[in-house]
């Protein structure tokens, strides 16, 4: 069989209701459902070779990968060979845009994302199963469970199910529900995802906290429906500062906050005390998200840019696609 190529761009999302803990490690089942909105302004760029390789060769913005972060994307690659029938090794190539370093901006989505996509069409998978968002979405899970949320893009609801089959994104709701626009604060921090994902699990509130996030998926999903701002923009900084209290009660006592995180915060609601409506929102990391409605964006922006913050602005993107075959 003779070589096989694609490239795909998938872009970062903003975990609204975020899922913490995985039931099933391998197959990366979460506990309960999660609601992600896809930015328009970061994304990553995949491009997948199928053939001419001994083993899979991965290159993540010009540095090759081993050990765990290997492991994640070989998973996907091994799916869709399962699923077509090759067995050609594949050399994998991604780039981040833009360059930022941060933790909690959902890179590590878009590429599982962008990644599952490209090895989709690469493999030729498309002329079985045609477009079929549900199974890429699958697929992209194996990398990162956020990364299937990516592949729907725009407002999209991860279903937990019970095993591999019924555990996908679904996109419910676009820009002409709820107009979003949002501002990025970046903040780092030298911790993984899959640790938070663990320590969270160790927390005596884990459990209630699986209860309560289904419970508000209902509402945020309901929220961007009907397009109710103020609703939406509660319960996503609500559900922020849970996610963040279980990490924060598991057994190493995580903290993945910084002091710059809870400046932000500050500053969000003291700007909200005056008028300008907006809302933070933190993933598993210290980066911040401040999401206002069009007519405060600006606003918003410049203040948090005079609080000395980089900031990165955006609006709602959409879903995976194949930029190259």
């Amino acid at each position: 069989m003779g070589k096989m190529r694609a490239v795909a761009r998938a872009y970062t999302m903003q975990a609204l209701v975020k899922y913490h803990g995985l039931r099933d490690w391998k197959l990366r089942i979460p506990y309960h459902d999660s609601i992600s909105v896809n930015t328009d302004v970061a994304y990553v760029v995949a491009e997948v070779s199928f053939g001419g390789l001994d083993e899979d060769v991965v290159i993540a913005n010009g540095s090759i990968l081993t050990g765990r972060a290997r492991e994640r994307v070989v998973a996907v690659l091994d799916r869709v060979r399962e699923l077509s029938g090759i067995e050609e090794r594949a050399l994998v190539r991604t780039e981040n845009h833009p360059k930022v370093g941060a933790k909690g901006l959902g890179f590590s989505s878009a590429a599982g994302a962008s990644i599952a996509t490209a090895a989709y069409f690469a493999a030729g998978l498309d002329e079985v199963y045609g477009r079929n968002e549900a199974l890429i979405s699958r697929i992209a899970r194996l990398l990162a469970g956020s990364a299937c949320r990516s592949v729907v893009g725009k407002y999209a609801r991860w279903y937990a199910g019970t095993g591999d089959e019924d555990s996908y994104a679904v996109r419910f709701a676009d820009e002409g529900n709820l107009p979003l626009r949002f501002a990025i604060v970046p903040l780092g921090i030298d911790v993984t995802t899959e640790e938070a994902h663990r320590e969270a699990e160790s927390s005596p509130y884990f459990s209630r906290r699986i209860e309560v996030a289904n419970e508000r998926c209902n509402r945020v999903e309901r929220a961007i429906i009907e397009g109710d701002f103020k609703t939406f923009g509660s319960e996503v900084e609500k559900d922020s500062l849970e996610l963040h209290a279980v990490t924060m009660t598991g057994s190493s006592g995580m903290i993945l906050m910084t002091p710059e995180s809870l400046r932000v915060i500050s500053l969000v609601r003291r700007m909200r005390s005056e008028g300008i409506e907006a809302y933070f929102s933190m993933q598993t990391g210290p980066t911040v998200y401040v999401n206002a409605m069009p007519e405060h964006i600006d606003e918003v922006v410049q203040r948090l840019r005079d609080a000395g913050f980089e900031v990165l602005v955006s609006g709602i993107g959409g879903g995976a696609e194949v930029i190259e075959r």
